[in-house]
């Protein structure tokens, strides 16, 4: 009996000395409620502990249950929690992000140790680029969620605000007592397929279902064209990142050592890999590069994982934080692709008495598929929407998320559907839509643009315009437009409609019919400054230079034959009646005329090798090239006969680029040639285009008259560069204020054969002296430098402008200093 005690005795305390405690929970930043992967989680006073997961999950067995847990990570505030004596128990955490101070570490002899590991992941980038394969698909899985945070009391105490303070109020459910209170605004989800191919690079993505919630979302089909994961792309294996049109140094690229500094602060096994961990951060604050940690494998010094941000520090406008975390994978044939990426930007208040904006994206990948290049015809569309993308069945997502959404998500989702249906949410939202786009939606029609409601200048007097445009929920196939102004002083109607039908939106084919009657200014022209809609509203006010009647009937068709390859062909018949003092010799009578018609067939080639285009409700919108500069070639035949006076031939050629130039900054050129052939009145010549305002334009030369040189045949090259914080991130005095130097040469060659010298009489019939126009000679070509700075209080840029050349000319000052206001990151 005494011995069945005893047993009973050691059994029971052994049975407690090897029974095991389960502490799980999740790891989160207070302020986004995102989750912190690799984040330490130990017990206090033992060695037993974890890391998070990349969902910020945690799970502890120990044997022993200390007093206390512990959570740590770089950037954070570290944070102690009790533990309770029980067997099972749940613990979540929500840190404060907080600056830190880099301790200073120091080398008795060698080079630091981290800089050999660097060095051979640099080595090794194109190994594991997945770039280097031939070919690759993926199926992906995209979530976005933006938010309004920072919801000061000043804030809240607004009186628009205040319409919606019982929604406020209710937004405690999306966090807790640590966290802080955003206001949800926009929710996507999507599924789609991606897929690359090298030489030639292309890229494509079929959204396949997607569902976007928003306020101010009114048509799905634009938005989830830049919901996908195509836009959500971050390879650590280029040299360079774009995030925000902003080029961010990778922290293994081959020019790591001039913008980064490395410790090596342990080795780690994550997963099944042994990693080298290593925290890296900028050697110059300002610079736009990234801090935090990096896991290097050690076996094929792979990257395994980042966790990198860029803090607010950094030569950014608005942007508090930008966060990056990725898991890579190795596919079949040995490059990495990103498994799982998680992407966090804050945008902090403007002043005090505003809000600032949390966007927040996750993109998970499986189902890879490598070296099966698909045809090139394949990839004509950059990115294409599925005719059922919005057909959804009830569990399809269930099935198809890679985790279930949280609580926190669910009530965004909850929170967006009620927001969008509160009377002053609709209306600052519809209202921002009108001012950023110039069109109000009307059930199927759209009124605008805007800037042409209202205009006043010395010919029109006071002039009052008005505008329709049917939406896609009139037609996806058929687009109307029109436009109506009237001017009180000349008491003249103008107009411009348009019927355009779309053939096919995959190789996108139009054919368009219109007719305008409108005032044009010679170099001034609207068809030419439709890209620079400012600059155009401003040039319409005041007084008018060489203005003149412009009436114009035509027909254009266009079409993709293949990815980035657009041909266009139309005919144009035009009449050119003066509003000022204008004569021409006609070529083979010699007698004066003031107007003249003209009757042209055109044709035009445009190619953007990579570049990216999305479909607009019924119009087509570029969102820039990603490496390969555009191409434009445009031909036009003037013929003397079906109406038209004049025979003549145009020829021109545009190229644009954007080149990122890494440590100096980004550069932008544009090239522009031409040349006319045959006698015509000098409105039919490239009449270039000067900036006699104080306001500085990409669109003209700054130093140069209007109107003061025209050309039959010409060539230009303008170039400008913005240096982002180079030099001037180094000047102790001057990186607090964040300053950016830019710079611009402009030059331009040009001439006009005699023949179209002599046919501009320098008297009208009546003996009066007429202005003529200025020519160039094209060996001194026409000169001009500039610099400046950006970013000067955030808004504002300033440039001093010199004219190096044809400083004799009437009116030639060779200095300017022109100003603007930019909104820029």
């Amino acid at each position: 009996m005494l011995r069945h005690v005893f047993f009973a005795i050691f059994f029971f305390f052994s049975t407690v000395s090897w029974a095991q405690f389960t502490i799980n929970g999740k790891v989160t930043d207070a302020e986004t409620g995102d989750p912190i992967p690799f984040a330490n989680v130990i017990l206090q006073g033992t060695t037993t502990g974890i890391t998070t997961d990349f969902e910020g999950n945690f799970l502890l067995n120990p044997r022993i249950l200390a007093d206390s847990i512990v959570v740590s990570y770089l950037g954070y505030v570290r944070q102690t929690k009790a533990l309770a004596k029980v067997s099972e128990q749940t613990i979540n955490f929500q840190l404060r992000p907080d600056s830190f101070e880099l301790e200073a570490f120091v080398f008795e002899s060698g080079e630091n140790p981290a800089f050999e590991i660097i060095r051979r992941a640099a080595e090794r980038r194109k190994d594991f680029d997945k770039r280097s394969l031939s070919a690759y698909e993926t199926k992906n899985y995209t979530k976005i969620e933006i938010d309004i945070d920072n919801l000061s009391e000043d804030f809240r105490q607004r009186k628009s605000v205040q319409k919606v303070t019982a929604v406020l109020d209710s937004i405690q459910e999306l966090t807790n007592d640590e966290g802080e209170k955003i206001l949800p605004v926009f929710f996507s989800e999507t599924v789609s397929k991606f897929y690359y191919r090298n030489n030639p690079e292309l890229r494509k993505e079929i959204i396949e279902k997607t569902k976007v919630t928003g306020v101010g979302i009114t048509d799905g089909s634009t938005t989830s064209q830049i919901t996908g994961s195509a836009f959500q792309e971050y390879n650590f294996y280029k040299n360079w990142l774009s995030i925000l049109n902003k080029d961010f140094v990778s922290p293994i690229s081959d020019s790591w050592k001039s913008f980064y500094d490395y410790d090596l602060l342990d080795s780690v096994l994550v997963g099944q890999d042994t990693c080298y961990k290593l925290q890296v951060y900028p050697r110059r604050e300002q610079d736009l590069a990234f801090s935090g940690m990096i896991w290097i494998k050690k076996d094929d010094y792979s990257l395994k994982q980042v966790d990198l941000t860029i803090p607010k520090e950094a030569n950014l406008n608005f942007v508090d934080r930008i966060k990056i975390q990725q898991e890579l994978g190795p596919s079949s044939a040995g490059p990495l692709i990103p498994i799982k990426t998680r992407v966090l930007i804050k945008i902090a208040q403007v002043s005090d008495n505003t809000a600032g904006l949390l966007a927040k994206f996750y993109t998970a990948t499986d189902s890879v598929l490598v070296n099966a290049p698909k045809d090139t015809r394949f990839f004509n569309q950059a990115v294409e929407l599925l005719p059922d993308f919005g057909i959804i069945e009830s569990d399809f997502w269930e099935k198809n998320r890679p985790d279930p959404l949280s609580s926190e998500e669910l009530a965004v989702l909850q929170m967006v559907d009620t927001l969008k249906t509160i009377p002053i949410i609709r209306f600052y939202s519809e209202g921002l839509k009108f001012f950023a786009t110039g069109y109000k939606p009307i059930g199927k029609v759209d009124i605008g643009p805007w800037p042409g409601f209202f205009n006043y200048n010395n010919i029109e007097g006071i002039r009052l315009g008005m505008g329709l445009r049917t939406n896609y929920k009139f037609s996806k196939k058929w687009e109307l437009k029109g436009y109506l102004a009237y001017g009180f002083k000349d008491e003249e109607w103008k107009y411009a409609t348009s019927v355009t039908r779309i053939l096919d939106r995959s190789h996108w084919t139009t054919v368009q019919a219109y007719s305008n009657r409108e005032i044009d200014q010679v170099g001034l022209e609207i068809a030419n400054l439709q890209g620079n809609s400012i600059f155009l509203a401003a040039s319409r006010f005041g007084t008018l230079r060489s203005p003149y009647f412009s009436t114009n009937h035509g027909l254009n068709v266009q079409r993709e034959f293949f990815k980035g390859f657009l041909v266009k062909a139309g005919v144009n018949v035009s009449q050119f009646d003066p509003l000022y003092d204008f004569f021409y010799l006609e070529k083979d009578t010699r007698e004066y005329r003031s107007n003249f018609e003209t009757t042209e067939i055109r044709a035009g080639i445009r190619y953007g090798r990579d570049e990216i285009i999305i479909i607009n409700d019924n119009e087509r919108a570029s969102l820039g090239s990603v490496k390969w500069p555009i191409f434009e070639v445009n031909y036009a035949k003037g013929m003397d006969w079906l109406g038209g006076d004049l025979d003549y031939q145009k020829l021109s050629l545009y190229v644009y680029h954007r080149i990122n130039l890494g440590l100096f900054g980004v550069g932008r050129y544009e090239l522009d040639a031409g040349k006319i052939f045959g006698e015509v009145p000098y409105p039919i010549l490239k009449n270039h285009l000067g900036n006699e305002t104080l306001f500085y334009t990409t669109a003209a030369f700054n130093t140069m008259n209007f109107t003061e040189f025209t050309s039959d045949q010409y060539f230009s090259i303008r170039y400008r560069q913005s240096f982002e914080g180079f030099l001037l991130n180094s000047i102790p005095l001057l990186q607090k204020l964040k300053w950016r130097l830019v710079g611009n040469v402009n030059a331009l060659w040009g001439s006009v054969r005699d023949y179209n010298v002599e046919n501009v009489p320098s008297v009208d019939p009546n003996g009066n002296p007429l202005n003529t126009f200025g020519r160039l000679d094209f060996g001194t070509p026409y000169l001009e430098l500039g610099y400046g700075v950006e970013n000067i209080f955030k808004f504002f840029r300033v440039d001093f402008f010199h004219r190096m050349t044809y400083l004799d000319n009437l009116g030639a000052k060779p200095f300017h200093v022109k100003v603007s206001a930019q909104f820029i990151l």
